[in-house]
């Protein structure tokens, strides 16, 4: 992206090193890592048998709970403040607006796979993940489109924009293979 309003921490390709790719500048990184080190201990069962990705964002969105009790975790949450009623509040990317012909004038509305938020107050919008398990995140989203974009790329593009639109603290990318994390992207605004 060309606005500089979104860092992109460290990339991780080898589960071996996602330990040592928490921003140090994150109060919460060893949160984070004992939260995921849980998860992968007690779940490892839906990652070894490839149950669908809903799964894996859910289980990880109870362990995320725990861990930031003080505030509230959702999984798909596509509401925002400032609109009236709330149930009309959709959350949208006004600059995904290539990707949604049909919606030009609102922008794309999206569902993030796990918020760490505090709801009904856009000030307080901390975390933001999105989840992937590698096989699909290879996948090409919208085949035959003039641009095409694996599925991954789409969810780092959507990261970047979280930040920079929603205000979101933090953004993180998470991709499974069948036994750990294969690749961890961190995303923040400075």
């Amino acid at each position: 992206m060309s606005d500089k309003s979104v860092k992109v921490a460290e990339v991780v390709e080898k589960t071996e090193d996602w330990t040592s790719k928490i921003p140090i500048d994150w109060d919460d990184g060893e949160l984070f890592e004992n939260t995921i080190h849980l998860f992968l201990t007690k779940e490892r069962f839906i990652l070894e048998n490839d149950l669908n990705e809903r799964t894996i964002v859910h289980k990880l969105a109870d362990f995320l709970a725990v861990s930031f009790s003080k505030f509230d975790v959702d999984c798909e949450y596509n509401r925002m403040e400032g609109k009236e009623p709330y149930s009309e509040s959709v959350k949208r990317l006004k600059r995904l607006l290539e990707l949604d012909v049909n919606d030009e004038v609102k922008g794309l509305s999206v569902n993030p796979d796990i918020i760490v938020h505090l709801r009904g107050r856009n000030k307080y919008n901390y975390l933001i993940i999105e989840v992937k398990k590698i096989d699909y995140a290879n996948s090409i989203k919208d085949k035959g489109k003039e641009s095409e974009e694996t599925y991954r790329h789409f969810d780092k593009r959507k990261l970047e924009l979280y930040i920079e639109e929603l205000d979101y603290k933090w953004g993180i990318y998470i991709e499974f293979n069948k036994s750990e994390i294969c690749q961890l992207d961190f995303y923040h605004k400075p």
